[in-house]
């Protein structure tokens, strides 16, 4: 599976684009909407996270392609039953407060791209981990730069992973158990 654009790459794409969103909070917009609309097209998206969308810009098309290349990525990513899904965030090499940050940037898009649609759901466990998203979303980004708070934040990055592979699952279910014939004989 082809990995994610790099949050420094995605963020020149952005800003190229003259948006304000940025690379994490866009990228949980992805997911949040796509999490709710399974038919969900690039143009979608695209419309959500930027100003203009005129597609047939020759000066912006490398940009489109780059956004069209995570878009495909992650849908590819939210779909794989090996659960390979990675959230755009900045990544270990950062500091922990722009990790912590970018978090709170990708939770909070997340649930702005889950409230571009309406959605009942009545299963308290998704209801409650939505609301922890939230709560990930306010967390303080000054966080203090050692082992212990490596590994917290890495615990709840892979919260939010696996939690929005459980909250996709949930609203669209699409990677019903898979029991091969062959298994069976």
């Amino acid at each position: 599976m082809n990995k994610l654009s790099d949050y420094d790459t995605l963020k020149g794409v952005l800003h190229n684009l003259n948006t304000n969103d940025t690379p994490s909070s866009a990228h949980g917009i992805l997911c949040g909407f796509a999490c709710i609309k399974p038919e969900l097209s690039l143009q979608n998206w695209l419309d959500e996270i930027l100003i203009d969308t005129n597609l047939n810009n020759p000066s912006k098309n490398d940009a489109y392609q780059q956004l069209a290349k995570i878009y495909h990525n992650t849908l590819e990513q939210l779909g794989d039953a090996m659960l390979n899904f990675q959230l755009l965030i900045a990544d270990e090499n950062t500091t922990l407060k722009k990790q912590t940050h970018t978090l709170t940037q990708w939770c909070s898009g997340f649930l702005v791209g889950l409230g571009l649609c309406k959605i009942r759901i009545a299963d308290k466990e998704i209801l409650a981990m939505i609301k922890d998203f939230g709560e990930i979303s306010k967390l303080d980004p000054d966080v203090v730069d050692n082992e212990q708070n490596a590994r917290d934040l890495g615990e709840i990055i892979e919260f939010v992973r696996m939690g929005t592979l459980l909250i996709q699952e949930t609203l669209q279910p699409s990677k019903q158990d898979y029991i091969s014939p062959k298994t069976l004989h």
